[in-house]
């Protein structure tokens, strides 16, 4: 049993008993109701494992489909229309607490759709993706991807749903390159230099938090190369950071 809940686990980010959290989650949340056409032929189970696969190993639709033993355009389908729904988890798996301090920053995410995409410094086509979390415990509040990777943090930062978030929050830690964003703390610039004094070195730790998360948040492989359509980024993050959300959560309660 612990081999095999390990290959689990490693196939699909998550152990079987958050997995079985999820199916709760959405079954709660009623988002598996279909109002249109044939109802599905695999379980609410079956199907959240195919995405949560798919999100963790980045396979392709030919090879799940022969993972899973199903059609291709079945995979296609169940991609399609899951992956939004458990990103919608993602506003009740966070307690906007204002007690609790935050921390945003952006990265980079691969894309082969050039239409939305940009050459950027990481040397490949990307979108930018804003990530907000909460310093204590690295879970993700908001999440807001698109846009060329080639433009700076604080041009997708503005207008965005994050920065919306920060605006009621108030306690928001960011980095130099949020310059000009009045509602973030930023480290303090003297003449052009950061000030090295102990209350920067503080902020740069607590800051540093959320670098941690956004290395966990890739370990879903499909962060570092998205296949699908640009304007399913941001439906692909927000799942990826409401499956990261359930992990800690599970972790926490036991």
């Amino acid at each position: 049993m612990p081999n095999l809940t390990k290959r689990f686990a490693h196939a699909t980010g998550l152990t079987p008993a958050q997995l079985e959290l999820l199916v709760r989650e959405l079954q709660r949340s009623h988002t598996d109701v279909r109002r249109r056409g044939r109802p599905w032929s695999r379980s609410l189970r079956d199907r959240v494992l195919v995405v949560c696969t798919s999100l963790r190993t980045n396979l392709t639709i030919r090879e799940l489909a022969a993972v899973f033993t199903i059609a291709k355009s079945q995979v296609h389908r169940i991609i399609s229309d899951l992956t939004p729904r458990i990103g919608k988890l993602l506003e009740r798996t966070v307690d906007e607490d204002r007690r609790w301090s935050w921390v945003v920053d952006g990265t980079l995410v691969p894309t082969r759709d050039h239409s939305m995409a940009a050459k950027s410094k990481n040397y490949r086509w990307s979108c930018n993706a804003q990530v907000l979390i909460r310093r204590a415990d690295l879970r993700v509040v908001a999440i807001a991807a698109g846009g060329p990777g080639n433009r700076n943090d604080t041009v997708h930062y503005r207008g965005s749903t994050v920065q919306v978030k920060c605006r009621s929050h108030g306690r928001v830690l960011a980095d130099g390159g949020y310059r000009g964003v009045p509602e973030l703390i930023l480290p303090v610039f003297r003449s052009n230099r950061i000030l090295r004094d102990q209350w920067w070195r503080k902020h740069r730790k607590r800051r540093a938090r959320v670098e941690h998360a956004l290395a966990r948040l890739k370990d879903w492989r499909v962060l570092r190369d998205h296949r699908r359509r640009g304007r399913e980024l941001l439906d692909t993050a927000r799942a990826v950071a409401a499956l990261h959300n359930i992990k800690l959560e599970s972790r926490d309660s036991s």
